[in-house]
């Protein structure tokens, strides 16, 4: 009984350290990643074209797309 016990809280941990982990890499691409690619020179510049251009990136479909090339 005590190896049932001893299996099932390792399982447990791993659970945790699984999810644990998968918090860290969304962070991770979310405060390193991601910023990091808001420095690079073509996306600064394709960012300004829709502030330019009053386009909202959010609602944009992809049937609209091929308008903004």
């Amino acid at each position: 009984m005590r190896e049932g016990s001893s299996q099932e809280k390792n399982s447990r941990l791993s659970g945790w350290l699984g999810l644990l982990l998968g918090f860290a890499a969304i962070l991770w691409v979310w405060l390193v990643v991601l910023p990091g690619l808001g420095r690079w020179e073509v996306v600064r510049e394709h960012v300004d074209l829709l502030d330019r251009s009053n386009i909202n990136a959010g609602a944009m479909f992809y049937t609209e797309v091929e308008n903004q090339r």
